[in-house]
C-alpha cells in the first residue's frame, strides 16, 4: 500500500475483521464495504453517520467506477457532477438516492471525494476494484464469464486497465472458485489482435500464479497458451519484443511445458531438443565480395575484411540443439556431475533463460557430460538423441563456426539476418529491442530449420579456434585442436547488449575461454564422428 489513505484502511479492515485478506480483491472490498459502514471524516464537526442501507451506495459506486474507467486514462480519473449524476441516472433505481450518495461524498464520508464540483475515488485501486466488481457483479450476471471477455475484448491490451482486470480475478477466485478458472482459461484464449492475444494470456497468467487456489491444471493450460503464441510467428508478426520477453518470463513460474524435468530439463521430443541440419553441397560461409556493398549499406559501415569468402564449403548433416542450454538445463548438469559454477550469477536467472557467465571450458564440460549421459543414462534410453549416440558415429560437442552459421541462417544462404536482409527488433532479442536483459529461450520466432536464438539473447561459444580469414574452414584438424590455453576461440549471434549489426548471420567475434559474460552462453550439436576419434579434451570435472 502506497499512502497513508491505504494503510487507515488497513487498520479498519484488521479492526473489523480480526486479520488481513490474502488476496488483495478480497482486502479491497472489504475496506470498501468498511467505508460505507463507519463514521468517517477528516474533522470532527464533518462527521455523520451514514445510511445503514449502505449497500445502494456501493452498487452506485461500482457503476460509477466502471463508467469513469471506460473514459480511459487521460479522462478517466475525475468526472464533473453533471456527468456524473447523468451516469448514475441511467439505472432508475439510483436516481432517488443519487442527492444522497452526494452528500455522503462532500462529508467526507464515501468512497468517493468532491473538490470544486468535482469527483474522484479516494484511491485510484478503489476505482480499479469497483469496476471489477462491476464486471463481475453486473455483467457476469447477465452472460457470465463469456460476457466479461466480450466486454473486455477491446481493453486487453490497455495498460489502464490491466489491475481491474487482475482485480477481477482476483475476486472471482475469493467467491466463485470454478467460475475463477473458467474466466482465466478463457481469458487466457481471448484477444483478435496479436497484442491483444498475448496480454490476455500474460494477465491470466499472472492472475493464475497470484491466485493460491489456482490450480497446476489451470497453470498448465496458461503456459502452453503462451508457449503457442510464441510459436506462431504469422499471429504474432507484430507482437511488441517487450510483451514476448514478460510472457516468457512467466512460462518458467508457470512450468514450462517444452522441457522434462525428469530428463534433465532436456526438450520433451523424441530427440531431446536437437534439430537435423541437412548436408549442402553448396555453401559458403561469411559475405561474397560481390555482397560487400550490399551489406555495408544495411549494416551502415564496411564489411569486415575477415568476414569475406567466396570459396564453397560443403557442410556434412548433423544435429544441433533447438535452443541454447538453459539455466536448468546447466544447473542439472551441476547436480549430477556434483560441481559448482565458477560464477554463481550463472544460476540467478529464471530457468528457462539462456545460462551465462559461462567459460568456454565450462560450455565444453556440460557437452562432455551430456554425451556421456546419453550414452549411458537410464531415463534417455530408447529417445533418438539417445540411440544415436550409444551407436557411436555421434558426438556432443559445441558447434563449429561453419555449423553455427549453416543453422543461423536457416536455409537462407545469402540474407543479413536469419528472416532476410531488414533489422526487425521484433525477431531477436538485440539492443533494438530494448528488453536491456536475456530473456526466456524461444520467445522470438524461429528461423528457417525451427531454431530459436540464433540472433541475439546471448553470445554462443563454438569449438572453433579464431583464424583471420576462412582459408582452413573447411580442414578438420582446425575443429581437433584443444582450444586451451590463451587460444582465443570463435563466438557467434551477438546478444541482448548488441547493436544489430553484431546481431547477423555473418558477424564474427572471439573471446578467450577464461573469458565469462554477462551476455556469454552456448548450444550444443551432436556432429558425426568415427568410433575410433579421439574423445573431447576437456575433462568432465577437474578444470571447473
Amino acid at each position: 500500500m502506497d499512502s497513508p489513505l491505504m494503510v487507515r484502511l488497513l487498520l479498519i479492515v484488521h479492526v473489523n475483521n480480526r486479520r488481513l485478506p490474502d488476496e488483495r480483491a478480497d482486502l479491497f472490498d472489504k475496506a470498501i464495504n468498511a467505508l460505507l459502514q463507519v463514521d468517517y471524516g477528516r474533522e470532527e464537526g464533518d462527521i455523520r453517520e451514514l445510511s445503514t442501507d449502505w449497500k445502494p451506495f456501493r452498487d452506485m459506486a461500482q457503476h460509477l467506477a466502471f463508467h469513469m474507467h471506460g473514459q480511459g486514462r487521460d479522462q478517466g480519473r475525475e468526472i464533473e457532477e453533471r456527468e456524473l449524476k447523468a451516469a448514475l441516472g441511467q439505472e432508475a433505481d439510483f436516481e432517488p438516492r443519487i442527492d444522497a450518495f452526494l452528500q455522503s461524498a462532500r462529508q467526507r464520508g464515501s468512497v468517493l471525494e468532491e473538490r470544486t464540483g468535482v469527483y474522484r475515488f479516494i484511491h485510484l485501486a478503489l476505482q480499479e476494484f469497483l469496476a471489477a466488481r462491476y464486471l463481475r457483479e453486473v455483467t457476469m450476471g447477465a452472460g457470465g464469464h463469456p460476457a466479461i471477455v466480450k466486454r473486455l475484448e477491446d481493453r486487453l491490451d490497455d495498460p489502464w486497465w490491466r489491475k481491474p482486470i487482475l482485480l477481477l480475478s482476483g475476486y472471482l477466485g475469493a467467491n466463485a472458485a470454478r467460475s475463477a478458472r473458467e474466466f482465466l482459461a478463457a481469458l487466457a484464449r481471448a484477444g483478435e489482435t496479436p497484442d491483444a492475444r498475448i496480454a490476455a494470456a500474460e494477465l491470466a497468467s499472472i492472475a493464475a500464479l497470484e491466485w493460491r487456489e489456482s490450480g497446476e491444471a489451470l497453470k498448465a493450460e496458461c503456459a502452453a497458451r503462451i508457449i503457442a503464441l510464441l510459436g506462431d510467428a504469422s499471429a504474432l508478426s507484430g507482437c511488441r519484443a517487450s510483451q514476448r520477453a514478460r510472457v516468457g518470463e512467466l512460462v518458467a513460474r508457470l512450468g514450462d511445458p517444452r522441457f522434462d524435468p525428469a530428463r534433465f530439463h532436456l526438450p520433451g521430443d523424441d530427440l531431446l531438443g536437437f534439430v537435423p541440419i541437412p548436408a549442402d553441397p553448396e555453401f559458403r560461409i561469411g559475405t561474397r565480395q560481390s555482397d560487400g556493398q550490399r551489406v555495408a549499406q544495411i549494416i551502415g559501415y564496411g564489411v569486415p575484411v575477415h568476414e569475406f569468402n567466396d570459396a564453397p564449403t560443403p557442410t556434412p548433416a548433423f544435429y544441433i540443439a533447438r535452443y541454447p542450454v538453459t539455466v536448468a538445463q546447466f544447473r542439472a548438469f551441476l547436480a549430477a556431475t556434483r560441481t559448482e559454477p565458477r560464477d554463481p550469477t550463472a544460476l540467478r536467472d529464471p530457468d528457462s533463460r539462456p545460462v551465462r557467465y559461462i567459460e568456454w571450458r565450462e560450455a565444453m564440460a556440460y557437452c562432455r557430460w551430456l554425451h556421456q549421459t546419453l550414452a549411458g543414462a537410464s531415463v534417455l534410453a530408447g529417445s533418438e538423441a539417445a540411440l544415436l549416440v550409444r551407436g557411436g558415429s555421434w558426438q556432443v560437442s559445441l558447434p563449429s563456426e561453419l555449423e553455427w552459421e549453416v543453422a543461423a541462417r536457416g536455409g537462407r544462404r545469402d540474407s543479413v539476418y536469419p528472416w532476410g536482409d531488414t533489422p526487425d527488433a521484433n525477431s531477436a532479442n538485440y539492443a533494438d529491442s530494448r528488453i536491456l536483459d536475456t530473456s526466456a529461450v524461444g520467445c522470438f520466432p524461429a528461423n528457417g530449420f525451427r531454431l530459436y536464438d540464433m540472433i541475439g539473447n546471448v553470445w554462443e561459444w563454438t569449438r572453433s579456434p579464431w583464424m583471420p580469414d576462412y582459408s582452413q574452414v573447411n580442414d578438420p584438424r582446425r575443429e581437433d585442436l584443444d582450444a586451451g590455453g590463451d587460444q582465443a576461440l570463435v563466438v557467434r549471434g551477438g546478444s541482448w547488449s548488441n547493436v544489430r549489426d553484431f546481431a547477423r548471420c555473418a558477424y564474427r567475434y572471439r573471446n578467450f575461454p577464461v573469458d565469462r559474460f554477462v551476455n556469454l552462453g552456448f548450444r550444443v550439436v551432436l556432429r558425426s564422428a568415427p568410433v575410433s576419434s579421439a574423445p573431447l579434451s576437456v575433462p568432465l570435472d577437474s578444470e571447473l
